[in-house]
């Protein structure tokens, strides 16, 4: 039976303050790198999706956390 999945990487979500999710995934990754511990932590993101906006009659494209005060590990 082969396993979807590596059983010794595991998910973690931090919560953040709203407006600090970039931050902290950020100083994540730096302290993962000068720690060598990128063996240990694989990725970290923001999640966050694609939105078209309309204002004043102009298309603007732009991303929105999904879930904000939220950084995925």
């Amino acid at each position: 039976m082969s396993k979807r999945y590596d059983s010794k990487k595991h998910w973690y979500a931090i919560h953040t303050y709203s407006g600090y999710e970039e931050k902290v995934a950020e100083s994540i990754r730096q302290r993962a790198e000068s720690l060598d511990m990128a063996d240990k932590i694989f990725d970290v993101f923001v999640p966050k999706e694609k939105l078209i906006e309309i204002k004043n009659g102009k298309r603007k494209d732009c991303r929105k956390e999904n879930f904000s005060r939220l950084c995925i590990s």
